[in-house]
């Protein structure tokens, strides 16, 4: 069996993907055309040039514009249900993932169109129970509040995320760092950990690397999305600070290369990482909108970023161990994964 093969063949993770991010090319043509909607052109071929990103963005900032488009594609509730179950189904079909966390933007997502967040949300919720009854796959949700919309928008988005607690297993905060820090939402978090919702922020995607610290002491997060600036700190505080405060790193590769996070794909910091004993996971961030998959992702990590089959296999039984899902849910995926999850140890991996 070649690695590609062993690749495709693996029961996977993704404990960072968002939905928007998931929306095909030939569905964001089919929902223009049903809902009288604009598109620079209708031609599959045509949109995927300009929809998907290959090469690196000019920053950050030109990377989230690319999700005008998937932002579009939310016309109805219709829309929101077909998009949903084309993430799961891609998810556990073309990439044999075993345990999904799915996060989106309320305000994003659902603002352009007026769609009732309720609604909505259990649409999203409804379609993840139906598609985990007929596969062996588990899902679960996170609320994103994106810091552009102002903190007024981020505490209307953790006020809903508590009203769902049932539906939603976690809660992220998300979008530029540097102009909205994390200082500004301690004490909305404090509402969060108080109602025991786990807390997960994109930090260390841009800007310095003292924001990852910052957003650990004013925040308390369990996991951070990306991180990648906090290997930039010479001195190992910043990575010592995540390894000792017990927090998972969603890492993003592919997408750290495409916003200009990281120079070179083999530059990414992941294996230092894992090396320095911080707990990791690998994700595709957008699929749809990056042009990457975790096939993908796990491919760069072997080829480009010299990490082996094990170190893969420790990003999985972080994942296993650090995902927001319930305990039950948990075990059943780390089943899949090939793990054993005993309560307070971590995973062991079955031989």
């Amino acid at each position: 069996m070649t690695a590609e093969e062993k690749i495709r063949a693996m029961p996977k993770a993704e404990l960072h993907r968002h939905l928007e991010g998931c929306v095909r090319v030939g569905t964001v043509i089919d929902l223009a055309r049903k809902n009288n909607l604009r598109l620079p052109t209708f031609d599959p071929a045509g949109l995927d040039r300009l929809y998907k990103l290959r090469a690196p963005g000019a920053s950050l900032a030109e990377v989230l514009g690319r999700f005008e488009l998937a932002q579009a594609s939310f016309p109805s509730y219709e829309a929101v249900e077909r998009i949903t179950f084309e993430a799961l189904e891609d998810a556990y079909k073309k990439e044999n993932i075993r345990l999904l966390e799915l996060r989106y933007s309320p305000e994003f997502m659902l603002k352009k169109a007026g769609l009732d967040w309720q609604k909505a949300q259990d649409v999203i919720n409804s379609t993840i129970v139906k598609f985990e009854k007929s596969s062996n796959m588990v899902c679960g949700v996170i609320l994103i509040a994106s810091r552009s919309y102002g903190v007024k928008s981020a505490e209307k988005t953790m006020e809903f995320a508590l009203k769902n607690k049932r539906s939603v297993i976690g809660f992220d905060l998300a979008d530029s760092e540097a102009d909205y820090p994390s200082a500004l939402y301690k004490e909305a978090a404090k509402k969060l950990h108080a109602a025991g919702l786990p807390l997960t922020v994109h930090s260390g995607e841009e800007g310095h690397f003292s924001q990852v610290g910052d957003t650990i002491r004013a925040l308390k997060p369990r996991r951070i999305g990306h991180g990648v600036k906090a290997a930039e700190d010479a001195s190992g505080r910043t990575v010592g600070l995540i390894k000792s405060s017990g927090i998972t790193v969603e890492t993003n590769p592919w997408s750290n290369y495409l916003t200009r996070a990281v120079a070179l794909i083999e530059a990414h910091p992941l294996k230092n990482f894992i090396r320095a004993g911080v707990k990791c996971t690998i994700g595709a961030d957008d699929p749809e909108i990056l042009d990457t998959h975790l096939n993908k992702e796990y491919e760069l990590a072997l080829e480009k970023m010299g990490l082996t089959f094990e170190d893969i296999h420790y990003t999985l039984k972080c994942a296993a161990e650090g995902s927001f899902l319930p305990a039950d849910k948990k075990q059943q995926a780390a089943k899949e994964l090939g793990f054993v999850l005993s309560q307070g140890v971590e995973p062991r991996r079955e031989i």
